[in-house]
């Protein structure tokens, strides 16, 4: 039997609260996870007292308020979606189409925001907060198109490509190929992969490394998308290159900010010892 003894298992249990199912109970947990119920329950109680679950009547878990606090503060910081946020609404503005921002996680797509088009029939997108596979979106080709080779092969190898439509690429080889053409291109396009009807162009996000760290897509019905491509692939070329220059100069202020203290000189790389 597994036990829940490392931060790992942390991890997993906080998988399981989604959308879909929002609520789980000890033995349900115990299940998932093939684990002791003793040890998850343990856990469950340690995670409800630090507030990351709250406890509801019967002995069940839903997320608890402290995620909320947290989010804030990570929301409110200087980071990838505070930056992108006006540029995406410039772009959502300029087309009327559906923007999203996305990162890789655990092998999958995660949308980590969401900005709906104006037009009156419009793609609703995917939730902030969703998962997906990568292989047929634009945003996840274009993570996958950037990661390294030898984890890529690993992934096609040991990962079957799901199809979703009759468009869905499930050849590894016609895989590999797909991404060295968004490298060389510079975006990546789903081409009603995901859903037959809904086309989108997505850009790689860099940090001041020029690692690629997230992607932007902007997502339309087929019969917008093929009349306006190439207008929707230059706008978010455009989009997330300005998004990768203010996010490479925001770290930089951050970096000289934890280098430096008020009079400009080095930070010590540790406090210096404290005599009597």
């Amino acid at each position: 039997m597994a036990t829940l003894n490392t931060i790992d298992k942390v991890g997993l249990v906080l998988d399981l609260f989604t959308r879909e199912r929002p609520e789980w109970g000890v033995s349900e947990v115990a299940a998932e996870l093939k684990s002791p119920r003793s040890s998850v329950h343990a856990l469950l109680a340690s995670l409800a007292e630090i507030g990351l679950l709250r406890w509801r009547p019967g002995g069940r878990y839903r997320v608890g308020w402290r995620v909320l606090e947290l989010a804030d503060v990570h929301y409110s910081s200087r980071d990838l979606r505070a930056v992108a946020r006006p540029v995406l609404e410039r772009l959502v503005a300029e087309h009327g189409e559906t923007c999203h921002l996305a990162v890789a996680q655990q092998r999958q797509v995660m949308y980590i925001d969401r900005y709906v088009g104006t037009h009156n029939v419009t793609v609703s997108g995917m939730p902030v907060g969703k998962r997906s596979d990568p292989h047929c979106t634009g945003v996840g080709k274009v993570l996958m198109a950037h990661i390294d080779a030898a984890e890529m092969a690993n992934y096609l190898a040991t990962t079957p490509l799901k199809r979703y439509t009759p468009n869905t690429i499930t050849d590894p080889e016609a895989m590999t190929a797909e991404l060295a053409r968004i490298r060389a291109r510079g975006v990546g396009y789903d081409l009603g992969e995901a859903v037959s009807d809904v086309y989108c162009v997505a850009a790689p996000i860099r940090d001041d490394l020029g690692d690629v760290i997230a992607a932007i897509s902007l997502s339309s019905p087929v019969s917008r998308f093929e009349k306006k491509k190439e207008a929707y692939t230059r706008s978010v070329k455009t989009a997330a290159d300005e998004i990768s220059r203010q996010l490479a100069a925001s770290q930089a202020i951050e970096h000289a900010e934890v280098a430096h203290d008020f009079s400009g000189s080095p930070v010590p790389a540790e406090p210096p010892a404290v005599t009597a």
